[in-house]
Formats: C-alpha cells, structure tokens, sequence
C-alpha cells in the first residue's frame, strides 16, 4: 500500500504539474496535492500542515526564491525543491543557499523520486534535532531553576583545578559570601576542612572518584560560626570538559536532634526507675536497663509482650485493671500502687505512673510507664514503724519498771530486815525466804524491761571486744551445755569500743540461749569480731545505723532458722516462738535495747532451714582501754558516819533510814533536792555521804550532786534509780568514777556500797 504524502505543487503549467505527481507516484508514493500559481493562492495554503513543497522556479505572477523566503518567514520546516526546466547553475545555487533542499530539472525527472526520499529523511532528523534541541534547552532551563532555588547547597568544580565555576544561592546564604567573591576560588578556601578537600595534593580523590561522599564534613562559615553538613561529589562530563558538581546539606539541626534523642535515649536507658513504652493495645515496644534489673526480664523476653503475661500477680481484683485501663484510655494519666511478679516468682509492690502518648491529631498511639520499686521503703517503713513501736513499748515498760524497782526495794528491804531477826527454828523463815526469792525474780525482769527500754544506767568502758568475748567463753560452753559448740574467731587487730561490759556480757548469753533453743538437736554456735567500715549506701538501707569505722559482733548459729514474718518481730518485746514455759518474749528485745542504747546498730540474716546471723555493729572507741582497780569486798558493812538519804519515795526513803541506822550509821532525810541543800545547810557536823534518788519532781539528783560537789568538793555521792528519764539519759552515761546503785537493792547491797565508798580514797569532808 502506498505511502500517503501531502504536496503542494507551485506550477503554471498543469501539464507539467502532472508530470510531477507521475513521478511522485512512482517512486510509491500516493499524493494529496495542490497547485498554486499565485502568491495569494500561495499564502493561502502554506498553513495546511504539507509534507513537501516543489515549486517552479519562474511563474509569471510569482517566483520560487518568493515562494522560499515566505516559507522560512512562517518558520516552517518544509522540506522545499525546485522543480524547472530554464533554471542555470548560478541560480540553482542561489535557490540552495535561500534554504531550497534540492533542485531537479523537469527533463531529468527520474531524479525527483530519489530526491523526494532524501530530503524526507532529513527532514525527519532535523525535526528530531530540533526537539532534542528544544528539550535540551528545556532541560537547562530546568536544571538552572533546581540550582537557583534548591534549598540545599551545589558547587561545581573544574575537576582538574578545583576552581568553584558556579555556586547557588543557598550555599552563598549559607557560608555568608558573596557570588563574585568564591568564583574561580578553591574549595578548600572557604571553609571546608575536610582532610580530602584541605589541599590541591588531596584533592585527588575527588577527582578519580566517581562519587565522594561525606556523613559529617565540618564546614565554617565567613563569619567563622561551624556548622555540620552532609557532602556528595559526582563528576560529570559537560562539553568534553570534567567537572565536580558537590551538594551540600546542612544537618547542624539534625545533628543536634540526634544527639538530643541519644543523650534522651541514655538517659531513659540509664534511668534508675523502671521504665516501659507500650502501643495502645499494650504491647511493649521499650524497656529500660532497670527494667531489667527490678523483674528479671530482659529486652530480648520482653518486647512483643503484654505486661499481663510478665508481671501480673494476681493480687489485684479485675476491677483494679479496668479502672486503670478506663483512665489511660480517656487521655488522663494514672497513678497508683501495684503488686507485680518478678520472674523468679517473687512478689513486689511498685508505684507506677502510666502517661498516654498522642499523635498530631491527639490520638492516643502509646503509653509510657514509670516505675518504682517499693521494696526497699516499704522495708524500712516497717522498720521505722519496729522502732516506733518499741520506743512507745519501751517508755510503758521503763515508767513501769521504774515504779516497780521502788516497790521492789521497799519489798526486799523489809524482808531482809525481818530475816534478820529469825532463827532456823523460826515458822515464818521459809515463807520469808519465798518472798525474798520471788523479789529477786521480779527485779531481774524489771532489769530486762529497763534494758529493753534502753533506760538502765550504764557505766560504759573503753575495752577490746576480743577480751570480753574471750572470758565468757567458758560460761557460755557451760550455760548452753554439751550438744552446742562454741567457736570464737577473733578479729586481728581489733579496735576498742566503749560499751558497759555487764551489758555485753548480757547480750552475749541471750544471743547463745536464743541460739540453743533454735538448735534442739545440738550444732554450733560461732561468735566472730571484725573491723568495719559502714558507708553511705550501707547507712541508707539501715535508718539506726551511721556511717563510719564499727567493730561488728556477729553470732550465728546452724539451727533451724526463721522465715521473713517472724525475723520482722524478733525484737518486739513479748514475742517469742517459744513455749510459755522456756521464754518470757524479753530477751531479744534487751538485746536490742541495750545496743540501740550503747549507740549501735544490730540486724539479723535468717533463712528456715538455715541458721541465723546476728550482726551488731558497736561505734569504734579512741582509746586507751579504761582500768580498773579492784576494790576488796566489804566483810563488815557497819559504821558511824553520817549519811544523807535524799528519795521523794516515802516508803523507800524511811526504809533506806532504818536500814543504815541498823548497820550504825547516822541517817538524815530529805524529799528532794531542795529539802537536801537545806538539811545540809543546817548541820554542824560534816555528812560523810549523799544517797540520793537520780529522778525526783523539782531539782533532781545530778543537779544535786553538782551544786554539792561544788560547795563540798570530797563529799562522797552515791546514786540511785530504778531508770533514767529522757532528761537524765540526753546528759549522757556516768563517767567511770562514779558511784551508782541500782533498784532494786538489799540491805546487804546497800550497806555494802555505802561502807566501799566511804571506804574509797579521798579525804573525809570537814563538816557543812
């Protein structure tokens, strides 16, 4: 089928028009033409969209050269020959020159065919050329608006020399010059500092790469301020001429959000609360290190898990977790405490906020959950409530104590008088003797309450614990009997500590008979000393003890141990596992009592099964150890001096009064302080020695025996109490040169105390 083409023939001769078309068809093609004779038939139909033009070269109206330059005015790309029979050489190349493809005579038409062909084809490639071209120049146009408006920086190099041949606008902004003033300048010379880019001899490899690229290039601008940016470089190949095209972005901001978002997410890494991020169905997608270290779950068993599956206890009823569950999901945050499973299986109880994440649009998407653990201050609220509740049970049993030491003493006293004027023969003797025996035992219970409440007065020495412990040992072995062994490891070099030496001894038989009992088919019972040093973190975790250089007692034994519920109450007095017939429930709770007294600390680590460890922990004492010098027993307990009793116990004073009159002596009396300084005043004959109560309404017995010291200097003074109040304990213990006796006594007690210290060195008082 033939090809169709569209022509339009300019001929005055419509013969010689046909002759054309002939061979037009001929060569295989099929015309759709007209011929045109005229310039106005011309112009008319120039815009019809023709494939081909042949033209005469003489008409008689109207010229081929006329006809060419009409068309080359519209600016048409048709393909134009000169079809003539009187055209010359000359003016066949005029015609080529004003823009005619070819030019055929009409008596060598066979040529037109080939021609024709010809001048399509180029046509065909010159349109193509043309649209490459337009498309270029589109393309640069294009190109050159991305380079003047990207908001990210492009220099390019002459890849040979490293001078900057073009540069845009945000760079120019973001370094601070001016355009003329970095082109034709080194890229290094302003303010790259890139090792590759500080020097020609580096510049290499930006030249042999293909492509350069930089995460971090640090870039200064002309006003010197640094900035990061992110740098590419690609060679490129324009007009046979390499050149470097570098883009530049700025990610100082991103920079620094990323670091913002590492030091965020360290920190929350780091953090010491707990810490969990879940999506909004509770599905957890973050947890922290201490996450890890509170539940035993790590981030690898974690992630893709709902904390129900981890850590639910099964404490809390299912409304519990639809109230918090109703909170969070209404947009309000949640607060409370809850009781969670670890991964061994262990319980423990955590306040946790649980915050709802929102997108843009305030949908909720996340939760995130900040914890804390509470087994540590629940701990040591149960010790302060412990140590509360034995300072409340502590001031009962002392004020108890003390009023019962008067009765005792009242009851011994008048027994011991009575006792003194039977024979063997006598009815009432063994009654007597019941009385007095029960009186002994009530006053070493009241001893125990007054230890307890940490009111007994001590008479504290700076001694080696070593030693003390040393010469109970052959007690102990005794008291705890066959089946217990008793092993002492004593510490090397072992600091003093001041503590009242009978109340270590006390400790140490109520931690051994309490370790006997925890023992019933015999064991060990071992007692080490140590040197210690207790610090901050240790001082934190127990409320009693201070930091600083301790001596530590420890007494363990390999019985039968406690559970936690029982090792919490051990120190409460009256508790005891004990039958009622083996303990009174008194003698872990005097332990207590006398190291919280003597300024330390005790704690006990226990497991059923296991044994038990008592750690006490004694403040170190300067030295030197405090001497004694022993005073020989009084054998007769009589004299003739004259003693001043000062007691506001009726009773007990008029008893103190008959049982010093008995042994000779010469008895006033006083109520109080005030009573005391005016009896004295009003003696001529000296008074030997002051027995005075320490707690009396008014002026008590230290500031009595101050202001009598100060008026009698060699007055001897005797105290006496059945317990200190606050008061007398803040002035702090006795120093070791003092003479005290405690409540309750006997007359043989009381006797021989008076005749020792009157006895004792120093010179009597002259008189009043």
């Amino acid at each position: 089928m033939s090809e169709k083409l569209r022509i339009l023939i300019l001929e005055d001769r419509p013969a010689d028009a046909e002759l054309v078309l002939r061979e037009v068809r001929r060569t295989g093609y099929e015309p759709e033409w007209s011929r045109v004779e005229t310039e106005a038939e011309y112009l008319a139909q120039l815009d019809q969209g023709w494939d081909l033009i042949l033209a005469d070269y003489n008409l008689p109206q109207f010229t081929g050269l006329r006809a060419l330059e009409l068309l080359t005015a519209r600016g048409l790309d048709i393909p134009f020959i000169i079809v003539s029979g009187t055209i010359g050489e000359d003016k066949a190349v005029a015609a080529m020159k004003a823009g005619a493809k070819d030019y055929v005579m009409k008596d060598q038409l066979a040529r037109l065919g080939s021609a024709i062909e010809r001048e399509l084809r180029d046509a065909v490639d010159r349109r193509e050329f043309k649209r490459a071209e337009a498309a270029l120049v589109a393309s640069e146009m294009r190109y050159r608006r991305l380079f003047e408006s990207a908001q990210d920086g492009i220099v390019i190099l002459d890849a040979v020399t490293g001078m900057i041949v073009d540069i845009n606008p945000f760079l120019l902004n973001l370094l601070g010059y001016a355009r003329q003033a970095v082109l034709g300048r080194k890229i290094w010379e302003i303010g790259f500092s890139k090792d590759l880019l500080a020097n020609q001899s580096n510049f290499t490899e930006l030249q042999q790469k293909g492509s350069v690229r930089y995460e971090d290039l640090p870039l200064e601008t002309i006003d010197g301020r640094r900035i990061e940016v992110e740098f590419v470089s690609n060679v490129y190949l324009v007009g046979g001429h390499k050149v470097i095209q570098c883009n530049i972005r700025d990610i100082t901001e991103r920079r620094q959000a990323e670091r913002a978002l590492r030091l965020q997410s360290a920190a929350l890494t780091a953090a010491a609360n707990p810490m969990v991020i879940t999506d909004r169905g509770g599905t957890i997608q973050w947890v922290n290190t201490a996450f890890a270290e509170v539940t035993g779950y790590g981030a690898e068993e974690s992630l893709g898990k709902n904390p129900r599956q981890l850590l639910r206890s099964g404490v809390h009823e299912p409304t519990f977790y639809k109230d918090m569950w109703d909170t969070i999901l209404g947009g309000a945050v949640w607060h409370g405490e809850i009781t969670n499973r670890r991964k061994d299986g262990t319980l423990y109880p955590e306040e946790m906020t649980i915050t709802p994440v929102k997108d843009a649009s305030g949908e909720i998407t996340h939760f995130v959950a900040i914890k804390q653990d509470l087994t540590r201050r629940k701990q040591l609220e149960a010790q302060l409530r412990q140590a509360q509740k034995m300072e409340s049970v502590g001031r009962l049993a002392g004020g108890i104590a003390h009023d019962f030491n008067n009765l005792l003493t009242v009851i011994l006293g008048t027994v011991d008088l009575s006792l003194a004027d039977r024979n063997e023969a006598d009815p009432l003797l063994a009654d007597l003797l019941e009385v007095r025996r029960a009186g002994e035992q009530a006053a070493r219970l009241t001893r125990q309450l007054l230890a307890f409440s940490r009111q007994q007065i001590l008479q504290p020495k700076v001694l080696n614990l070593n030693e003390a412990v040393a010469e109970m040992m052959n007690l102990l072995q005794r008291l705890l009997g066959e089946d217990v062994t008793v092993a002492f490891a004593p510490g090397i070099d072992l600091d003093f500590v001041k503590v009242d030496p009978g109340q270590v001894e006390q400790v140490l038989i109520n931690l051994g008979i309490n370790a006997r009992d925890a023992m019933p088919g015999g064991g060990t019972l071992t007692i080490e000393t140590r040197n210690v040093t207790l610090d901050e973190a240790f001082a934190a975790g127990h409320p009693t003890a201070q930091p600083g250089p301790h001596v530590q007692l420890l007494v363990s034994d390999t019985g039968i141990g406690m559970d936690e519920a029982t090792r919490l109450q051990i120190f409460e007095p009256f508790f005891t596992t004990k039958t009622s017939a083996k303990g009174t429930g008194l003698g872990l709770s005097t332990v207590y009592g006398i190291v919280k007294q003597s300024g330390g600390t005790i704690w006990v680590q226990s497991d059923p099964g296991r044994g038990s460890c008592f750690s006490i922990y004694l403040p170190r004492a300067e030295g030197p150890p405090t001497t004694t010098e022993d005073v020989p027993p009084v054998t007769v307990s009589r004299g003739s001096e004259t003693i001043l009793v000062v007691e506001d116990e009726n009773a007990l004073r008029s008893l103190a009064k008959r049982l010093l009159e008995t042994a000779g002596y010469s008895v006033l009396v006083a109520a109080n302080g005030e009573e005391a300084l005016a009896c004295i005043e009003r003696q001529d004959a000296p008074v030997h020695l002051v027995l005075t109560d320490l707690v009396m309404p008014g002026m008590g017995g230290r500031e009595l025996a101050k202001r009598l010291s100060a008026r009698f200097p060699k007055l001897k003074i005797v105290f006496t109490s059945g317990y200190t109040d606050d008061a007398i304990l803040h002035q702090g213990p006795f120093d070791d040169g003092t003479h005290f006796l405690g409540k309750p006594y006997t007359m043989a007690g009381l006797r021989t105390k008076v005749r020792n210290v009157l006895d004792s060195p120093g010179d009597r008082p002259t008189g009043a």
